[in-house]
């Protein structure tokens, strides 16, 4: 049964949505709204059909110590196995902890989730071991995957590979660090702004964000459905092209998807891949280089000549190289910031939920995060707490004006960026804008959240016009990674692979395989 409102219930409430009641009408809307949700009682007594659980054997192993995880970029151990085989079979796959897996315990990063497990498995877990691929890790990740930094997670900072001082950027720090493991071959992660291939360039692994919609969301939690992708991490291009192939399609049950979308052949595409680049153009975007007037983080410079040796690379393999301007790219990282704070306070407003979607609903995510929300709010990471407040600034100042006028302004960029590639095949340009930066956990609290930013000048622009991009580890600046960027036209994600293949075929990676 539901509980009734109540008198002062009725007055807050009218004052929260901006009229005032007088005495009388309380008593008319006190009236009123018990029957209301006398009708509304019945809500409790219906039957809604269950997302289906793929069979798998499902044994949560708990979180393993400093001396299994030094880089603490596991949450969770975990074995989940069925008894298909498949693509991914032997392979053995980390998911980011915003991803649910039936049975086995998923936090987000955050400290309001830490009692949660999932009912339902996410359609990327379904496919993963419809493939044969087992489940092995729930991985570490920024605190509701709203930064970028790296050091956010309720659970500690995620450490660089490569320099233990350093983080591992983010939010997807624990799928990207995870792989410097033996155990791990595949992870995903998700990526609205950069989350995938921000922390590939920063821990030397492969990372690609593929067209918008080109893989399914449903059963991951989300941040913007505007711009929720996830994505595959992995050492090799084949590993890559395996999970691509294991997990990309439609699915009836995500909205951003299209039914018509076309089929892609990822592996055909990476083992028909030339041996050189004749006959590729490549477009090097100009504002894709720019450096700030003033301070810029350390390794800005470093990685932008790194990137550029890289470029001429490309060329020496016979590609056609031009410099290209798409003036536009500069300003999308205003646009996004705009959009996905206002949005995320939205979909905080809708327990993790977003209304008016086609989709199915997380009803339990929903419970849970509520619950969390009472009570640990305080526990959030500044990261967050910015976003939220200033998203709901926003929201309540502006009317949602500055969410229209982003959504409104998206298709210019996307518009820009299909002009630019109508006469050049793949775009280039750095993916992180410097590289690892050090960890930093006494740096106040403005500070931190800052510079949890810096990094993602580059990648938000694909998050906001769709197109697909992958992140290289190609190239190294003062023995750290350097992530080089390649953007494709949209569901050209199969030549992107290709190309990630010519290259690793005849330089392989910087960065140890």
């Amino acid at each position: 049964m539901i509980r009734r409102i109540h008198a002062d219930d009725i007055r807050a409430w009218a004052t929260k949505v901006g009229f005032d009641l007088n005495d009388q009408e309380v008593a008319e809307f006190l009236v009123l709204t018990s029957r209301m949700l006398e009708k509304l009682d019945g809500i409790e007594t219906i039957t809604v059909p269950a997302h289906p659980v793929s069979p798998a054997r499902r044994e949560p192993l708990g979180r393993p110590g400093k001396h299994d995880d030094p880089l603490n970029a596991v949450i969770q151990r975990c074995k989940v196995t069925s008894s298909d085989e498949g693509l991914l079979s032997g392979k053995r796959v980390g998911l980011k902890d915003s991803m649910a897996v039936a049975g086995i315990p998923m936090t987000g990063g955050s400290r309001l989730l830490s009692d949660y497990v999932p009912q339902m498995d996410c359609v990327v877990a379904e496919r993963v071991l419809a493939a044969g691929g087992e489940i092995v890790a729930k991985l570490n990740m920024d605190d509701f995957a709203f930064s970028a930094g790296g050091e956010t997670s309720h659970f500690g900072p995620v450490k660089n590979p490569y320099d233990l001082t350093r983080t591992a950027s983010g939010s997807s720090s624990g799928p990207a660090a995870a792989l410097s493991y033996d155990w791990v071959d595949i992870t995903f992660g998700t990526d609205q702004g950069g989350s995938v291939r921000l922390p590939a360039a920063w821990c030397g692994v492969l990372g690609m964000k593929g067209t918008f919609g080109l893989i399914p969301y449903t059963g991951i939690a989300s941040i913007d459905a505007a711009y929720d992708h996830v994505g595959p991490m992995a050492r090799t291009v084949e590993d890559l092209a395996l999970a691509m192939e294991a997990v990309a399609g439609f699915h009836d049950s995500d909205p951003r998807q299209r039914r018509e979308a076309p089929g892609q052949d990822f592996l055909g595409a990476i083992r028909q891949a030339a041996d050189d680049f004749t006959g590729v153009t490549v477009g090097v975007l100009e504002e894709g280089f720019a450096v700030n007037d003033g301070p810029s983080p350390e390794g800005t410079q470093e990685t932008m000549d790194a990137t550029r040796e890289v470029v001429d690379k490309l060329s020496a393999m016979g590609a056609t190289v031009k410099e290209i301007s798409i003036p536009e790219h500069t300003i999308s990282v205003t646009v996004k910031l705009a959009a996905l704070a206002e949005g995320y306070a939205a979909t905080f407003h809708g327990f993790g939920n977003s209304y008016h979607q086609l989709g199915p609903y997380w009803e339990d995510f929903g419970v849970a995060l509520g619950k969390g929300m009472k009570a640990h709010s305080d526990d959030l990471h500044p990261t967050v707490k910015s976003g939220l407040i200033v998203g709901n600034f926003l929201r309540e100042r502006y009317f949602g004006s500055f969410y229209s006028r982003a959504r409104n302004w998206a298709p210019v960029l996307r518009a820009a960026y299909d002009r630019a590639l109508s006469d050049t095949d793949v775009i280039v340009m750095p993916t992180a804008t410097h590289y690892a930066h050090r960890a930093a956990p006494e740096a106040p609290l403005a500070e931190t959240v800052w510079r949890s930013w810096t990094c993602n000048g580059n990648t938000g622009a694909a998050n906001v016009s769709g197109h697909p991009a992958i992140s290289l580890p190609a190239a190294m600046a003062n023995d750290l990674p350097v992530g080089v960027m390649l953007v494709g036209k949209t569901f050209g994600d199969s030549e992107l692979l290709a190309c990630a293949r010519t290259y690793e075929r005849v330089h392989g990676w910087s960065a140890p395989t």
